[in-house]
């Protein structure tokens, strides 16, 4: 079986870069590297869809700050965490 992703990967940083430049806040870049490097990319692009303007360029709404859709993740996951053993 072949791959046919050409994609190169992206580092932290680009990756942050890339969210400053669809108009994401980023109050602090070691943070957010931090973050994406634990959690991923893909696992926050869950949380931060409901805070884009646009789906198709997956730009931001004005004054969409990385640490909002972070403390969403964070309520989720707790939330999660909470009912699970419950359920």
């Amino acid at each position: 079986m072949t791959s046919s992703f050409n994609k190169p990967p992206t580092t932290y940083q680009e990756q942050v870069q890339i969210l400053r430049k669809r108009g994401m806040v980023i109050p602090s870049e070691p943070d957010a590297e931090f973050y994406l490097q634990h959690l991923n990319y893909y696992r926050l692009g869950a949380y931060w869809l409901p805070f884009e303007s646009n789906h198709q360029s997956h730009e931001f709404h004005q004054n969409t700050s990385f640490d909002n859709v972070l403390g969403l993740y964070i309520f989720d996951r707790e939330l999660r965490l909470l009912l699970l053993p419950t359920i």
